[in-house]
Formats: structure tokens, sequence, C-alpha cells
């Protein structure tokens, strides 16, 4: 992670930072109002600004929106965040700076690093949309949702593409039809993310392991940054009686459906596994639960259809049961069965 002191040289030592000879790019705008389409907006870079001509945009955009409640009421909401976050008091000459002040939050959905070759994927929103009472943007929230970088984006968002390894900066086109759930960038953001979780998660587990983890952490600038270790954001739909159970032991991942009726036979089971969805209904499941697995959900990784199979099992009060077993592609830990609306995993 950059040092503070990084941060700062990086934003006011552009000599050192090689500019695209790119003379424009494309980008896409999210209304939070689900009634307005997107769009997607094109941008002349003017010479020099770079880096901050898509932000000076945004600024100005996020500035004219309407809003919620008076100013009076916003800034008090917004100090309020400011105090919890910081945890010191404010004081009010600051606030009525910062209250000044319109900055651009950017939301990280496909993480840039040597595995992207340095591709960045950024949603951008308003810094104090919760304050200014602003709508949630229901669109802009699924696609985080499917990059696995579940956040509740509040107000209009767009989303651009950038080129950053520290030393090159360089926008790139981001368009229209790239904002798909089967886009190939969406799916590589899903699995770094989930990648990035399950990591920083297997860190904190070491260091709980250690005497003072407390102080290893804070020699190793990771006590606010990692988070529980688990399915990432969205992934499991909370609240919700599924008719099915998954477990997984190394490269196997079995998803079970219980207590169906003694009479219920093969011919009443759709199994189809695919290398990257699982569809299962059964005629002889309740009324609203036939489909068991919708097919058009995306399972979390892949697995191998030819080395998996399904059958129906007796149980020994003489229900039966839908057992399908399943061969990972890679032996690796699954944290959900499905990519959204799966049940947690059976312990």
């Amino acid at each position: 992670r950059r040092s503070h002191r990084q941060q700062l040289d990086c934003a006011v030592d552009r000599t050192s930072r090689i500019m695209s000879p790119r003379s424009g790019f494309k980008y896409v705008y999210i209304p939070a109002d689900d009634t307005c389409p997107m769009e997607e907006l094109s941008m002349e870079i003017p010479e020099g600004r770079e880096m901050e001509c898509l932000l000076d945009v945004l600024k100005d955009h996020f500035r004219n929106a309407k809003t919620v409640g008076t100013a009076n009421e916003q800034k008090a909401i917004f100090k309020k965040q400011l105090e919890e976050h910081s945890g010191k008091t404010i004081d009010d000459n600051l606030m009525d700076i910062a209250a000044k002040m319109q900055m651009v939050q950017p939301v990280a959905l496909l993480p840039g690093g040597k595995a992207t070759n340095w591709e960045h994927i950024n949603c951008y929103v308003d810094d104090r949309g919760i304050s200014k009472g602003l709508p949630r943007n229901i669109r802009a929230c699924g696609i985080a949702n499917e990059c696995g970088a579940s956040s509740d984006i509040v107000g209009d968002a767009f989303i651009a593409r950038i080129i950053d390894d520290e030393e090159r900066f360089e926008r790139h086109d981001f368009t229209l039809s790239e904002v798909s759930s089967s886009a190939p960038w969406v799916k590589r953001a899903f699995e770094l993310n989930l990648a990035k979780h399950q990591n920083s998660g297997d860190m904190k587990e070491q260091l709980r392991a250690m005497t003072n983890m407390n102080t290893a952490a804070d020699a190793l600038d990771l006590q606010d940054d990692l988070p529980e270790p688990g399915p990432p954001p969205g992934a499991i739909e909370e609240g919700v009686t599924h008719p099915y159970q998954w477990t997984q032991d190394g490269e196997d991942l079995v998803v079970t459906v219980p207590n169906l009726p003694a009479e219920t036979g093969k011919g009443d089971v759709r199994c189809d596994i695919k290398t990257k969805h699982l569809h299962l209904e059964c005629d002889k499941a309740p009324d609203g639960e036939r489909v068991i697995i919708d097919g058009a959900l995306e399972l979390c990784f892949e697995v191998i259809p030819d080395e998996s199979s399904w059958s129906i099992l007796a149980n020994k009060d003489g229900t039966k049961r839908i057992e399908v077993t399943m061969t990972k592609g890679k032996d690796m830990r699954w944290p959900c069965l499905t990519r959204t609306k799966s049940a947690p995993e059976t312990k």
C-alpha cells in the first residue's frame, strides 16, 4: 500500500509520469434514476490534464446535482460522518471549508496490478452522496456486486478505465457494451476481488494465532485493512430459506436437495451441469421451489462437467433426496456456490 508521502508525491509530481498520446476516451454514465438510460460519453483530453480531466467534469456534475434537505441539514450529516470516521470533534470553521469542497470517490471494481497489466476499472461517485440524501443507485450497486466489490452506491455513478503503474498513466475507453455481468472484465474482477478477500482473511487468521497479533498487524500496517474471511459481499442471499444445501471436501462439491416425496424418480429431475452453470429442477418439489438452482446463475468458479454426476437416494424415513456431486476445476475453497443468490455453505 502506498504511504501518505508516496500519495502526495503521486499527486503533485507529474514530471515523472508518462502520459498517453491519446486525444480522448469513452466512459459510461449510470444515472441514479433507473428510469433514465445509461449513456456512453466521450471526452477530449485537454493538454496536460489527462489525470484531472475526468475528475474536473465529475466534480461539476456532482456539485450541480439535485440534493435532499437544506444545506445546514446536509452539513450536519456530513459533520457526523467525518467525526465518526476520524474519532475527533470537527471545528465549525473547518466544517464550513469542508462543506464547500466537492470531491469524487472512486470505487475499485477491477483492482489494478500485475495480474491485470495495471488496468484499473473504477466507479466514480459523489463522496458526499449520503449527506446529500441521494437515492441508492440500484444499477451501479448491481455491477459492483457482480464484481465482488459490493458497495452501497448512492447518486449518479460513472465508470471509466485507466492504466496506471505509478510511472505510466493512460485513460482508455470504457464502453456501454461492457456494462454486462457476462463481460470478461467483470468475471476477472470477481476472481481478483475474491482472491484478495480470501488472502487477507488467511493472513488475519495467521496473525490471530500469534501472541502479539495487534503489534504484528500494526507493524505490517494491516490492522484496518483486513476483512473477516468469508464470501464476497452480495454473494450470499441472506434471510432466505433455500431448497438446497451444499458442502465441499477438497476438489468435490456436493449439492443436496433433502426431503423430497418418496415417489420422486429420475424422470422428475432435470439436472444440467456446465462448466460455469448448474440448472437443477424437480417436479416433485413444493410449488414455487421446483427450480432449485437457476441455470442463469453463474457458479463461483468452474467445474468439470464430465467428472460430475447426480443421483436420487432414499432417506431412512422413506423420503428421497437429490445429490449432485461436481468436481472443481481447481482445488480451492469456494466461499459461495453461485456468485449471487447463493445459500451459505452447510457446516
